[in-house]
């Protein structure tokens, strides 16, 4: 196992400004990390400068003990997986596992014996002599995996392995991967643009945006505290609900004059009249019971998905998601009352989005700056 160190990496084509900007992070031996964000945020030029595909134009990359900035690919004592697989349409499923094992000068019995070990750890054992295009998406996948591990490389790195499978079979995929990586001990870096792929597999995590570090830490401290509106945007299903609005005296008013009553604590915590963006978790919008402080909303939109059920509101001129356990029998349209605790909510500056405002809970005692770092 050996750990992967960015110091003030940053990334720039031509000498214009920087896609990627100095990134800091140290990723511990045998952690499975994960780079998350969307579209052209830079996770997978990062990985690329890892693997030695695209130049460090600033800052320090340590792979285990050694600087590697100049090192060449096959120097830095890795493997990668693509997203496309890249295997060999010529080429049996044995001889795409082992290739590029006899310029280790890996001995022939030593390349079969590791190449069966992978094939029967990933289920291949009878796929051997197949051809790539007589595999489906998951068993080329499979093959991909397989011919990163038989290198015995003590670090992987994975951009977005899963784009190209069905809903199910990725849930499957990643049960299994997650798995192998456990059974290896291997550091294993892993790039995805699905915050539920994110959410279920990482060790920690890392949230790109146009090329910045938003927020770096394990999954749930991440959702419980995200960092900033785009964190708590981004991750989570259905996403964060967010209003911008101002605190006046026991309520929190929305720019259409839609007030939510607010208890006291967060009055003293957000200075009155200042304004401010409020969040809450779909989940933690409550359907209000006798005695509990309630708004109204309308009804626009229900989504009941077996187990549970979406539920859209309108809320002054915003629509907001609650997310309810079960199957509700709610109609379009219908008035329906709400109820908000105060724990739940997240208050964030309008101007750059940063969190000023959460309840600890429980025995979190934790500051905002110890929770998002």
């Amino acid at each position: 196992m050996k750990r992967v160190e960015l110091k003030g990496v940053s990334k720039s084509y031509d000498g214009r400004e920087n896609v990627i900007k100095e990134i800091d992070v140290t990723i511990e031996p045998g952690e499975f990390f994960v780079l998350v964000g969307p579209s052209g945020c830079g996770k997978s030029t990062m990985l690329r400068m890892i693997a030695g595909l695209e130049e460090v134009t600033g800052g320090e990359l340590s792979i285990g003990d050694l600087v590697a900035n100049n090192l060449q690919p096959s120097q830095r004592d890795l493997s990668m997986v693509f997203q496309n697989y890249a295997l060999y349409p010529h080429l049996s499923v044995k001889q795409n596992i082992t290739f590029g094992l006899h310029t280790k000068k890996i001995a022939k019995k030593e390349q079969k014996q590791r190449c069966l070990d992978a094939a029967d750890m990933l289920g291949l054992t009878e796929l051997l002599d197949r051809k790539p295009r007589q595999l489906s998406g998951g068993q080329r996948q499979r093959v991909a995996l397989a011919r990163a591990i038989v290198t015995h490389s003590p670090i992987c790195l994975m951009d977005e392995p899963l784009s190209n499978l069905d809903a199910k079979l990725r849930a499957k995929m990643r049960s299994e991967i997650r798995q192998i990586q456990r059974r290896l001990g291997i550091t294993m870096i892993y790039v995805t643009h699905d915050q539920t792929e994110a959410m279920t597999m990482a060790d920690r995590m890392m949230i790109l945006h146009n090329g910045e570090v938003q927020q770096i830490g394990r999954p749930l401290d991440i959702y419980n505290v995200p960092a900033n509106t785009f964190v708590a945007s981004f991750i989570g299903a259905p996403p964060m609900n967010l209003a911008d609005g101002k605190m006046v005296e026991d309520s929190f008013l929305l720019e259409d004059n839609f007030s939510i009553l607010i208890n006291k604590e967060i009055v003293s915590s957000v200075p009155l009249g200042r304004k401010v963006t409020m969040g809450i978790r779909p989940e933690s919008i409550q359907l209000a019971k006798n005695g509990q402080k309630s708004f109204f909303a309308d009804t626009v939109n229900v989504e009941v998905l077996g187990t549970e059920t979406l539920i859209t509101f309108e809320v002054g001129s915003q629509q907001w998601v609650a997310k309810w356990n079960g199957q509700w029998n709610i109609e379009i349209g219908e008035q329906v009352p709400l109820f908000i605790h105060e724990s739940d909510l997240f208050f964030f500056e309008p101007e750059n989005g940063e969190c000023i405002w959460y309840q600890t809970k429980g025995d979190d005692k934790r500051t905002l700056k110890e929770a998002v770092l």
